[in-house]
C-alpha cells in the first residue's frame, strides 16, 4: 500500500517511471565518438583473447618440449591427474 502511494506521488510529480533493472542512456550509438571508443574496444579485447591462448598453451610447444624431455608434465596435465584423484 506504501509502494503504490509512493508511485503515484512520483508519477504526480511528472517524473518519468522506469522498470528498476532498466537504466535510462543518453549515449548515442551513432556517434563518432562512440563508433571511435567502441572500435578501440575491440581491438583491445582481441589482443586480451590473443594473449589468453597463448597463456593457454602454456609457453608454446618449445617449452613443453623441455619440460617433457626432464619427464614433467605441463601444468594442466598436472591438473588433470589431480583432479581425476
Amino acid at each position: 500500500m506504501l509502494r503504490s502511494s509512493l508511485l503515484k506521488n512520483v508519477r504526480s510529480a511528472g517524473r518519468r517511471m522506469y522498470h528498476p533493472s532498466v537504466l535510462p542512456s543518453l549515449v548515442s550509438r551513432s556517434s563518432p565518438e562512440f563508433q571511435d571508443k567502441a572500435r578501440s574496444m575491440d581491438a583491445l579485447v582481441e589482443d586480451l583473447e590473443s594473449k589468453l591462448a597463448a597463456a593457454r598453451q602454456g609457453g608454446g610447444p618449445k617449452a613443453a618440449t623441455r619440460m617433457r624431455s626432464k619427464g614433467k608434465l605441463l601444468p594442466r596435465e598436472r591438473y588433470g591427474v589431480k583432479a581425476d584423484v
